[in-house]
């Protein structure tokens, strides 16, 4: 190899490693950061009992229009954040592990939004962690991420302005509220685990531009009114109460209940509970019990004015399901299928 050709190559290489680079930094400047959707379940964290008021600066660029802008000390990189949209309390709490004490004392957030009934900030240690805890005047979904500027940027929308389908989920009881039991297992824990594993389902799911919203995501307690507020705040298009109980007959399999008052476009409530009841079906390989309509005795199916249903994924007591609704694998089939009446509902909705 000539000079000549050695002088090229080491231009070319240059060149690559220079726009490699800038890739690098652009990714790391518009880095998304992992927000945690937590409906009632708490970020395991310590808190100390010192809080304060934030600092808010009403002064905002163009840029900062319409959002809310985080100031960040230099040493914080988006692995020291985490991000827990509690919505089910109108709240966004953001998980900060600074290194350096008081950061918030003289560094204001800045945003012209008119959303935030309060915003404190929670010390966790004496090295400068904290929780930047802003309550909100209703449910707001976010979309956040890491400026080059180190800040964050938190934009915020109701979720009928960004998605076009919305589902809400609710594991019923929680909580005290342990539901119905037999032999070691409960309605409360049936029903979240069946939850759980549909968020997995759907989280993995790029394609879908469904939004869900689950009502809890632990064992926490969650009353009627709560649930039947997020329903209207968050405008869902359907409703999935999801449970399991005793019966009398004892009989595996599934079982659908839905209020036959309202209907929502092409589908009514009798409908939706078949395709989700059939779906189940096909997906975990068990049978329907029978689709029933329930009004008075459930407040959610009564007073949703969209498509709701509940549905009983088994007998705590059947000869069967009681050991397979131990199961995990089982449990995934049965979300699966949940999954997918509620997308053929859709389709009957179009």
């Amino acid at each position: 190899m000539n000079n000549a050709d050695m002088k090229k190559m080491l231009i070319r290489a240059s060149i690559f490693t220079v726009l490699s680079v800038t890739m690098m930094l652009h990714r790391s400047a518009t880095k998304h950061i992992l927000i945690t959707d937590a409906a009632g379940q708490d970020v395991d964290r310590e808190f100390s009992s010192e809080s304060y008021n934030l600092l808010i600066d009403r002064n905002v660029s163009d840029r900062q229009a319409g959002k809310l802008t985080i100031p960040l000390s230099k040493s914080v990189s988006s692995d020291d954040i985490v991000m827990e949209d509690r919505y089910m309390d109108h709240e966004l709490r953001i998980y900060i592990d600074g290194r350096e004490e008081g950061f918030y004392l003289d560094n204001a957030v800045v945003s012209d939004l008119d959303i935030f009934e309060d915003a404190i900030c929670i010390t966790e240690n004496e090295t400068g962690s904290v929780c930047l805890d802003f309550k909100l005047d209703g449910i707001y979904a976010n979309e956040s991420s890491l400026t080059e500027s180190s800040t964050i940027e938190v934009r915020f929308f109701k979720p009928s302005e960004e998605y076009d389908r919305v589902v809400v989920i609710d594991p019923v009881c929680g909580g005290s509220e342990a539901g119905s039991s037999f032999d070691r297992i409960s309605e409360k824990d049936i029903a979240l685990n069946v939850a759980l594993a549909l968020k997995a389902s759907t989280d993995k799911d790029e394609n879908n531009d469904i939004k869900f919203y689950y009502t809890r995501l632990s064992d926490v307690s969650t009353d009627d009114d709560k649930r039947l507020k997020l329903i209207e705040d968050t405008e869902a298009d359907l409703v999935v109460r999801i449970d399991a109980d005793t019966y009398a007959d004892g009989a595996d399999g599934i079982r659908a209940y839905y209020n036959d008052e309202f209907f929502l476009r092409s589908l009514n409530n009798a409908e939706f509970a078949g395709n989700l009841a059939n779906a189940c079906m096909s997906s975990a390989g068990t049978g329907i019990v029978g689709i029933y309509p329930e009004f008075e005795d459930d407040a959610i199916l009564s007073q949703a004015k969209v498509p709701a249903v509940k549905v009983s994924v088994g007998a705590l007591n059947g000869s069967a399901d009681h050991n397979r609704l131990q199961d995990k694998t089982y449990i995934m089939k049965l979300s699966s299928g949940l999954y997918q009446g509620i997308m053929d509902a859709f389709e009957e909705m179009k």
